[in-house]
């Protein structure tokens, strides 16, 4: 009996957990999808006004449903009977569920069209909570193949490249609009190149022998409005719009968009804040908005800094701390707490700059009186923020956020890409607080 083999019996944990993890997933998703079947049904009872095999009659005549008939156009609950039901599936967080919708059938033969808005809308197969995590790993730059590869690790299952590619573009609905009732005194415009993948008139042969247009990278450029709420400090992007070059004829559309929205001094718009582009001030001067322009002062003191010229031979250390003290001076003009104080200082280093620095003193000259607009609105509004009147800073932080998508993409492959990732770089920047 001693030599008989001893047997040693071992349970796998990890089966275990993962059995019973199965049963509970299975029991939760059956629990959920008969809940619903219920709770649709209820929602039949309530809209129809009477339950099962309950007679017409017994419904008030003035009750009417928020749906209509689709070949009478009635909303009478009197006329609408009980169809049968039809199946449909929505993919949810927690799996595919299986519904059985209520048809519904009016008297003269129609059916009814009704949809359940916030959940179950009209050939809606994705649930809202699947479309929102969608975007949010498109908002973290993931591909599509990743986030094909992390659905198929989830209760949701795979979906297909083409169907994840359509609900990111669908983010581009996301562009906020301007409401009327609530204009920005102020606004920040800019342009921001992005690279984008499009045929460059040339073709070639795949392996198959088919002929292929030959894409290469070309810049666009988005145009983007920055509302700015000095008392508050509150900030949204107004709009924005793709341009395949930052030009005149560019900036007259977004321009005479944005007056379409209702950004006009009649509306209270009362200054417009740029970084001094040649074709954006050309435009302004054209279109005579009648609002008043601020030229950003960061743009303004890096051209400055860039027309310094000083001596070659200077080791870099030393024209670093040259250019550092000149751009000094420069700057202290914009420091001043009143108009005629920036006056002054502005006078003293024209006289003291003019025949050392010719290029560096052309250029503070150049549209200076647009650099002092906002002493004007600090004496109008003295509860405005000074740092939200002078430069282009806030707008420049939305460019960041949308340089690091960029950089993360490469290049884009469609204007809807494009317009989708400014959307929801735009919802996640400026979302209001909660």
């Amino acid at each position: 009996m001693s030599n008989l083999p001893t047997e040693r019996r071992t349970v796998n944990g990890s089966r275990l957990f993962q059995q019973a993890l199965d049963e509970a997933y299975a029991a939760v998703l059956s629990a959920l999808t008969a809940r619903l079947n219920h709770l649709l049904a209820q929602a039949i009872v309530y809209l129809l006004g009477r339950g099962r095999y309950q007679r017409r009659q017994a419904v008030p005549a003035g009750l009417e449903l928020a749906g209509h008939c689709a070949r009478c156009h009635s909303h009478e609950c009197r006329r609408f009977s009980r169809n049968g039901h039809r199946h449909r599936t929505l993919t949810t967080d927690w799996g595919t569920l299986s519904l059985r919708c209520q048809r519904l059938l009016c008297q003269c033969g129609g059916s009814l069209q009704l949809d359940l808005p916030g959940w179950l809308e009209r050939y809606q197969r994705i649930g809202d909570d699947v479309d929102a995590r969608i975007r949010r790993w498109g908002g973290l730059s993931l591909s599509l193949r990743q986030i094909q590869r992390e659905l198929e690790h989830s209760y949701i299952g795979p979906l297909a490249l083409r169907t994840l590619n359509q609900r990111l573009h669908g983010l581009q609905a996301l562009s906020p609009e301007v409401d009327e009732q609530d204009i920005p005194p102020v606004i920040q415009v800019d342009g921001f190149f992005i690279r984008q993948l499009r045929p460059n008139g040339q073709v070639r042969r795949d392996r198959q022998g088919r002929l292929r247009a030959v894409k290469g990278r070309f810049q666009r450029c988005l145009l983007v409005a920055l509302g700015i709420w000095p008392d508050s400090g509150r900030q949204e992007v107004l709009a924005f719009e793709l341009a395949e070059r930052e030009d005149t004829f560019a900036w007259q559309h977004f321009l005479t968009r944005l007056e379409a929205l209702g950004l006009t001094r009649h509306n209270g718009l009362e200054l417009i804040i740029h970084d001094g582009s040649g074709a954006l001030r050309a435009m302004l001067d054209f279109l005579e908005l009648g609002v008043a322009e601020q030229r950003c002062l960061f743009h303004k003191l890096k051209n400055i800094s860039r027309d310094i010229v000083l001596p070659p031979d200077l080791p870099p250390a030393e024209q670093w701390r040259r250019r550092r003290a000149i751009l000094k001076d420069f700057q202290a003009i914009w420091q001043a707490q009143h108009y005629a104080t920036a006056l002054r200082r502005y006078l003293a280093v024209y006289r003291q700059y003019r025949d050392a620095q010719p290029a560096a003193v052309a250029t503070l000259r150049r549209d200076f009186r647009r650099t002092l607009t906002y002493y004007q609105l600090e004496q109008q509004h003295p509860a405005w923020r000074r740092s939200c009147l002078r430069t282009t800073s806030q707008l420049e932080r939305f460019n960041r956020r949308l340089r690091r998508h960029c950089r993360s993409a490469g290049a884009y492959h469609s204007d809807a890409g494009i317009l989708a990732m400014a959307a929801q770089t735009a919802d996640q920047a400026f979302k209001p607080a909660r």
